[in-house]
């Protein structure tokens, strides 16, 4: 069946049409637009909570979060739907399913296996002991570049922008370094999800680079 004549196929890279921005994706361009287009005075959300609309998200929803589930009539009217829906008699036997799977899942020792290989040989860690003292680490490492970001007026999210550390977590941690090192504005940057998740646990610096850069921002 033809596409009616109409249509219009998006590619991307796309422009926005109101300015010279390019972005890679969807989520990035409905990001775009919803910081970019002002929002006419006296809009509400338009999930009913009758709060002032203070974003633009896809479809051309105004929502009063940046999120639109963090909107309270929304948080509800989804329980109210998902309870209705586990309701039906016929949601006891995806339940039932639900739940072997799970089961299944989590003592299938092979793939527990796996995926603690996995973990150890992207970061390099050798032992559990080890690998537990890692995650404490960077935990607190991301959750204080988190609030850093927030507090320079960004707006993170997982498929919109992310924390990135030049000289990465990992080897960081190696290194042995304070939060205050790691987390120093000369170490962090905020990009692309996509760009992100490609760069993965590598640095794009050296730790020389970074205490020099550091000194200089002394």
């Amino acid at each position: 069946m033809p596409p009616p004549k109409d249509y219009v196929k998006l590619v991307y890279p796309r422009k926005c049409e109101q300015c010279d921005y390019i972005s890679n994706n969807p989520s990035m361009y409905h990001y775009h637009k919803k910081t970019h287009e002002a929002i006419p005075e006296g809009t509400l959300c338009s999930h009913g909570c009758g709060q002032a609309a203070k974003f633009c998200g896809t479809g051309g929803k105004y929502t009063c979060s940046s999120v639109a589930q963090h909107c309270p009539t929304y948080i509800l009217n989804h329980s109210r739907r998902v309870k209705e829906q586990w309701e039906r008699p016929e949601a006891s036997k995806r339940k039932e399913e639900t739940k072997q799977s799970l089961i299944q899942r989590l003592h299938n020792q092979e793939t527990v296996n796996k995926m603690k290989a996995s973990k150890r040989k992207k970061t390099n860690l050798l032992t559990p002991d080890r690998v537990k003292n890692y995650r404490h680490y960077a935990r607190r490492i991301r959750e204080q570049a988190q609030r850093w970001a927030k507090e320079q007026g960004y707006e993170l999210g997982q498929q919109t922008w992310h924390v990135d550390h030049k000289l990465s977590i990992i080897d960081a941690w190696n290194y042995k370094l304070p939060m205050e090192i790691v987390n120093h504005p000369a170490n962090l940057q905020v990009i692309e999800a996509k760009k992100n998740s490609s760069k993965g646990c590598k640095s794009s610096i050296t730790l020389d680079e970074l205490l020099r850069r550091i000194d200089e921002k002394v």
